[in-house]
This record gives structure tokens, sequence and C-alpha cells, in this order.
């Protein structure tokens, strides 16, 4: 696969029923919420990071373990990172997604995940979440995956000439060997055959092979005594290259030509009597036959280049600020990971069961209130470092944090809706 699908299977893939429904926050998250990057004018919220290491998780697997943790969700801002600038680059560029492409992608999703309609609709509700938020997060992830294409397109292009010379200094590679179509009846002789049946075996193939030599037709012998698979199509086992056939059955062949006909054949199948058809001598493939594959690896080996240089100069245009890893929070990365496990794990019995879920907060909650506390702790800790700054009133960023932290703690307990959580973020969005 080229690097160009595997970036468009990326972006589009990055948004899995099963983790689409799990991102609904709870009381440790709102603790830690805050804003850790910008991006022009958009913000990138640790909420968001966490959900992109959820992805990285799944990608990784049994290999997750063993990658270092600050390198995980350096990879996960970074992400995100790319994909904003790209999302505001397709924006600029007029790209659009219809509502008929959202829809489609929806109904795939719920297709593939054994939904029925409405159902889907009602999970995410059960989360905390809306069919209309999804679905702006897929036309998101669809227009990533045009805007891939489109700059990608325009960049990646192979000039008939370096396609002639890869050719030229590559012909090993397009070697076809030769073969032969081939004929052949099959008297079987099993194993532990006595002497005896296997002599009665080979006398049967002698008649066989008198009677084609005399004139009989050998497809319509084959038809009439192969006892092989192939006795129905006269015989026919197509072209076979060598190096495919036992050893005994392709010395045989290839000691023929056109149109003759073999000997008695032993193998360990039994008594055969082969007749070649045609031999294609082995050859270079020509140009004509082999371009578009010659294209398709000079295409792939560019894009990776051609992708580096797109968002190296997104990001030398834009106006990108990072805070993920200030000194002060870098105690927050350790023990980051092994949360979102916890948080994992307990998603299992929230899908399954509404009422289940209550029941394992209610157990947890002694345990969840002590790690609440020990975050607090670290939390008060980052947040007095903040104060120890040069700056007097703050950067515009953290004052935003506090906001958000604030509206967010307010949807968490109930105190006010989804739709007015989201205009109130979407306000403080605004202002910047």
């Amino acid at each position: 696969m080229s690097l160009l699908k595997k970036l468009i299977n990326q972006a589009f893939f990055a948004i899995p029923l099963c983790l689409a429904l799990s991102m609904s926050d709870n009381a440790v998250a709102k603790v830690f919420d805050r804003v850790v990057a910008k991006v022009n004018s958009e913000i990138i919220t640790l909420s968001s990071v966490n959900e992109k290491v959820e992805l990285l998780r799944q990608k990784y697997r049994g290999d997750f373990k063993g990658r270092d943790e600050k390198e995980v969700l350096n990879e996960a801002l970074n992400t995100i990172v790319e994909e904003k600038l790209q999302l505001q680059e397709g924006k600029k560029r007029g790209l659009a997604v219809d509502d008929s492409a959202v829809d489609a992608a929806v109904k795939d999703i719920e297709k593939k995940n054994g939904l029925e309609e409405g159902q889907l609709a009602s999970m995410l509700i059960s989360e905390g979440r809306s069919l209309e938020t999804y679905k702006n997060h897929i036309r998101d992830q669809i227009l990533v995956s045009k805007v891939i294409r489109y700059e990608l397109g325009s960049r990646v292009s192979v000039s008939e000439r370096k396609i002639a010379k890869y050719y030229h200094n590559n012909q090993k590679d397009f070697w076809e060997p030769g073969k032969a179509r081939v004929r052949h009846i099959l008297i079987l002789t099993e194993k532990g055959l006595s002497v005896d049946k296997k002599k009665e075996k080979f006398f049967q193939a002698k008649e066989i092979l008198g009677e084609v030599k005399r004139g009989k037709d050998f497809a319509d012998a084959a038809k009439e005594y192969s006892e092989d698979i192939s006795a129905s199509e006269g015989g026919d086992v197509g072209f076979v290259e060598k190096g495919k056939m036992v050893p005994e059955f392709e010395k045989a062949v290839y000691s023929l030509k056109d149109g003759a006909i073999s000997d008695i054949v032993e193998t360990e199948y039994g008594y055969h009597i082969i007749k070649v058809e045609e031999i294609l001598a082995g050859r270079t493939l020509p140009l004509k036959d082999v371009k578009n594959k010659i294209e398709f690896i000079l295409s792939n080996k560019k894009q990776k280049t051609a992708y580096d240089e797109w968002m190296s100069e997104l990001r030398k245009s834009a106006f990108v600020e990072i805070s993920l890893f200030e000194d002060a929070k870098k105690n927050i990365s350790s023990s980051l990971l092994t949360l979102k496990s916890e948080r994992r794990n307990n998603d299992v019995s929230v899908k399954r069961n509404s009422s289940s879920r209550k029941k394992l907060i209610s157990r947890n909650s002694a345990k969840k209130s002590r790690m609440q506390d020990k975050w607090e702790e670290m939390y008060r800790s980052v947040e007095k470092s903040k104060q120890q700054k040069p700056s007097q009133n703050g950067s515009p960023l953290q004052s935003l944090e506090r906001k958000l932290q604030r509206i967010k703690e307010l949807r968490s307990d109930e105190k006010i809706t989804e739709a007015e959580y989201q205009k109130r973020k979407q306000k403080l969005m605004d202002r910047l």
C-alpha cells in the first residue's frame, strides 16, 4: 500500500465506533483538561490528546507497552497538529465534504458494526455525545483525506524519462520465467499399493498411451481415462512455470517440444502421460507491460518526502504553540497513560450495561477519590509554578485553560447541558 493510501486510511479510520463511543469525560479527566497547544486560531486540549493516545494504543497493540510514554504523547499531539493544519489548508482551498458523503460514511460504520438504524445515535447520546458532533468529526476526517490527496497528487508526479531509466536499471526485476501449457493423463497409484496392483496400473497407462499414439485425441483420452481433477477439462492444467512442479514431471515437460507427447512418467502421484501444447521461453517483460508498476514504485518513494515537505511548509507559515511538555508538567505524562488504560478497561463495562457502570463507579469511588486527590495536588503544583513566572497577568492560554476547565466541571456535574457546554466552549475559542 502506498504512503498516500496509508495516510488517507489513517486519517479516515481514526474514528472507529468503539473509540468514538468511549470519549466521554470522567471525574479525573475534568481536573486535567487544559490547553496543550494552539494551531493558529484553534486550540488542542489534553483530553483530545488522550483520545489520540487511545488510537495509538489500538495501532501498536502488543507493542504499546514497550513504547516510551512521552514519545507516544508527542506522536499523538503532533498527529493532531498536522490534522489541524491540513483541515485549515483544506478550508483555505475551498474544499468541502457533502452531507451525502458523511451520511454514507455513517451508514458504512453502522453496517460494519452490525448496528440497526438509530442505534448509533442512541449509543452516542448515552455517552454524552450527539450524532451531529460525531458527523462533524467524520466530516473533518474525510476533508483531511481530500486535502492530502489533492496536495500530494499535485506534488507527486513521475516523468516518462524516470520511468524508462528505472526500467533500464532494474530489468532483472521484470524477468518472466519460461512456462509451458500442459495437458496430462494421470493414473493414480496410492501409497502402500502392492507390486501386482502397481504393475496393473502401469500397463493401463501403457494401453492409453498406445491409443493416443494411434491417433486418439489427447483431450478425449484424458476425459475418458484420467483420474486427475483436470480430466473434465481434457487434462488441461494451464501454463506451469519451472520450479512449480514435481521434478520428474518438470523434467519431462521441458524435454518435449511443442505438440509432443511423453512416454510414461512416474511421480509420487502415479503414472502420467504428458502433452506439451505450447512453450513460452523466459523473457524480460516489455516496458509497456510494467509501466504502471514502475510508476507506482517511484510515486511511493516520492510520497513520503512530499508529505514531509508539505507539513514543514504548513508549520512554517502557521503559528503553532506547544505547552504539553513544559518543565512543570513533565510529571503528568508518566502517569497519564496508566490512567487512560484504567479508564479504557472501565469503558468495556460501560458499553455493556449502563447500570453496571453505576455499580462499577460506586465500587471504585474510594479509589478514584484518592487518585483524584493525588492528581489535584499535582495540578495545584503546576498552577503554582505558572504563577511564579515573570508574567504579571498570565498568558491568554492560561486564562483560557481556567475557563475551559470551569465549564467542563459544570457539564460533568450536570449543571449545564452538553449543548450549553459546546456553546460556551465555542465562545471561548472565538475570543482567540
